[in-house]
């Protein structure tokens, strides 16, 4: 049974910072933040449902997944700022925050490209006969898109542990011809559908995975978020009512998260870039001891003597 005060209180922090980002992203601070569109509950709810091996793979609306698996606020913000602490080193954009140690997979800004990855990774898990299964997030419009389609196809064929789910809201243009949970018969995988609820959402996800890792195979799964009235502020009267939640607590966590956010911005800007040489890092794996290959190793000795030329008489960089 989902703790609903503990994923009211994720999707919070969620909400915060995605305005947060919104706020450096309008003042040029940051390259751009993809929102979250209010869907925050959805990602949190099928998030809270994984088991500590499992994986996730959001996109770049879905920082709350990242959040709920275990990233600070300020990791997060290292990461759009593309600071020395950057866990990409600021070879990804803003929203595409990734960590092997939480088990988050890298979001594609393209609608559809990490889909086919989440699907390798889960063929992997069940190659390896291990209890992994994978959670991919992605919008009604990657369903059009080639990726999806083959993600999909490959994942029904080798049942792949994977739960494929889809926010729909009906604000994408264009929309899919043809409701995205249906288009599971063609590829032979189950088929399933709820509502952005957030209880639904975490029954209908703990489900799909219990299926995944009982040897059964992939979920094509729709969820069909309505944003008006907002969905968070409505799971706040609930709870006020219900009396899980005083509006005193609500607002002392808040001021306490909407603090710890003002640290962490500050702290994030006032770090120093990573080095030049880091551009080169994690771009090839081939090669004897992890050596560059001759063109990027020629890149670098280019891009090394530059900086020497450019650095005042008697310092280097």
């Amino acid at each position: 049974m989902a703790d609903l005060l503990a994923l009211y209180r994720h999707a919070v922090r969620a909400r915060l910072l995605d305005d947060r980002l919104a706020v450096l992203s309008r003042a040029g601070r940051i390259g751009y933040h993809p929102d979250a569109q209010r869907a925050e509950l959805v990602v949190v709810a099928a998030t809270a449902a994984l088991a500590p091996q499992d994986w996730v793979f959001p996109t770049p609306r879905d920082h709350a997944a990242a959040l709920v698996r275990g990233a600070s606020a300020a990791q997060y913000l290292d990461h759009v700022c593309g600071n020395a602490d950057d866990v990409l080193r600021g070879h990804g954009t803003p929203g595409t925050f990734a960590s092997r140690a939480l088990r988050i997979g890298s979001p594609s800004v393209q609608v559809s490209q990490h889909l086919t990855h989440a699907a390798g990774l889960a063929w992997a898990a069940r190659l390896r006969k291990t209890t992994e299964v994978v959670l991919a997030f992605f919008s009604e419009t990657a369903a059009d898109a080639g990726d999806f389609h083959s993600a999909v196809n490959f994942a029904g064929v080798v049942k792949a542990p994977i739960v494929f789910l889809c926010k729909t809201d009906g604000a994408e243009a264009p929309a899919p011809d043809v409701e995205v949970h249906a288009k599971a018969v063609a590829y032979g995988v189950r088929e399933a559908q709820c509502a952005g609820n957030a209880l639904e959402v975490f029954d209908a996800v703990t489900e799909a995975i219990a299926r995944a890792r009982a040897g059964e195979g992939p979920t094509l799964l729709e969820v069909r978020i309505s944003t008006e009235p907002d969905p968070l502020a409505k799971l706040q009267r609930f709870l006020l009512a219900e009396g899980s939640l005083t509006e005193d607590a609500d607002f002392a966590f808040r001021r306490e998260l909407l603090a710890e956010l003002e640290h962490a911005t500050v702290a994030a800007f006032d770090k120093p870039l990573p080095p030049l040489d880091s551009l080169f890092e994690n771009v090839f794996s081939g090669g004897d001891e992890g050596r560059l290959t001759t063109i990027l190793e020629s890149q670098r000795a280019s891009l090394r003597a530059a900086r020497l030329e450019r650095a005042p008489e008697g310092h280097s960089r």
